[in-house]
C-alpha cells in the first residue's frame, strides 16, 4: 500500500514536536500568519529567546536578523530547482544563500544543513562555497546557449478555457495565427503551446506560448502585427481568455 504522508510545514512541525517534545516550537506559514500581528509576535519571541525552533516557508528567509540562531535547516531544497522556469537555478541560489545568512549572525558560529537528492548540482556547490560570481558566470553560459534573458526578451501568451477541448482548439488556432505573424518579422522564435505548470485552476484549463527575440524592436513589430490581427480577436470569446505578459516574472 502507498501512503502519502506529506512534507509541508505542518507535517514538519508535528515531526519536530515528536523528536523534541520539550522544545518551544513556532510555525510560520500562510495558515499561521493571517493576523497582522503574527510577524511582530514571532520577532519579539525570537529576540527574547522564547522560541527554540522556528519552522516556516520562504517568508522567514528574507530580511530577518536573529543573533541567537546557530543552526538553519532546509528540507527538500530540490523542489525549487525543478520549477519549470529558466530562473529556477537563480531563485534557488538566492533563496538558499539568504536562508543560510540567518545562521551565525551573533557571537556563536552558525551551521547550515541542506537536504537534497541532487548534491552534485552546481547551484548547491556554489551555495556551499558562497561564490555568487562563479554561479553567475555558470548561469549566464546556460542562458546564452538557450537564448534566455538577459540575451533575449520574452513575451508570454496564455490561453485559459473552461472547456479543455475548446481550449486545445483555440491553442492550435492561435499557433497558426502567430506562426504567420512571426514570418513577417525577423529574429522571432515561438515556443509552445504547452500545458501550463498548473494546468487546471478553478476548473479552468491553461496553455502557454513563449515568444522571444534578442532584439527589442523585433518584439515591438510582432506586437504591432498581433494588434491588427482579426483572427486573434475572433479566437478570444467569453469562454476563452487570451492574456499577454511582456517580460514575464511568473511562468505558472
Amino acid at each position: 500500500m502507498i501512503r502519502f504522508s506529506g512534507f509541508g510545514t505542518q507535517k514538519l512541525e508535528s515531526e519536530t514536536q515528536r523528536l523534541f517534545p520539550k522544545a518551544r516550537i513556532l510555525r510560520l506559514d500562510r495558515d499561521t500568519t493571517r493576523k497582522k500581528s503574527a510577524f511582530d509576535t514571532m520577532h519579539q519571541k525570537m529576540q527574547t529567546g522564547q522560541i527554540d525552533i522556528l519552522i516556516g516557508t520562504q517568508m522567514i528567509t528574507k530580511g530577518h536578523d536573529f543573533p541567537n540562531v546557530t543552526l538553519v535547516g532546509v528540507v527538500h531544497a530540490d523542489i525549487s530547482l525543478n520549477i519549470p522556469d529558466f530562473r529556477s537555478s537563480e531563485k534557488t541560489f538566492q533563496l538558499l544563500t539568504q536562508v543560510a545568512g540567518r545562521a551565525g549572525r551573533g557571537k556563536v558560529p552558525g551551521q547550515v544543513i541542506i537536504q537534497t537528492h541532487n548534491s552534485d548540482h552546481f547551484v548547491l556547490k556554489f551555495v556551499r562555497e558562497h561564490d555568487y560570481e562563479k554561479f553567475t558566470h555558470r548561469e549566464l553560459v546556460f542562458r546564452k546557449k538557450l537564448n534566455y534573458p538577459p540575451f533575449s526578451r520574452l513575451i508570454a501568451l496564455e490561453i485559459e478555457s473552461e472547456n479543455e477541448s475548446s481550449g486545445q482548439d483555440a491553442a492550435r488556432k492561435l499557433k497558426n495565427v502567430l506562426t504567420r505573424a512571426i514570418t513577417k518579422v525577423a529574429g522571432i522564435e515561438m515556443l509552445g503551446p504547452t500545458k501550463a505548470a498548473l494546468y487546471k485552476i478553478n476548473n479552468r484549463f491553461r496553455w502557454h506560448f513563449i515568444i522571444r527575440s534578442g532584439k527589442v524592436q523585433s518584439l515591438r513589430s510582432f506586437l504591432h502585427q498581433c494588434r491588427n490581427l482579426e483572427e486573434l480577436r475572433l479566437t478570444k470569446t467569453s469562454k476563452i481568455k487570451i492574456s499577454m505578459d511582456v517580460d514575464p516574472v511568473n511562468f505558472f
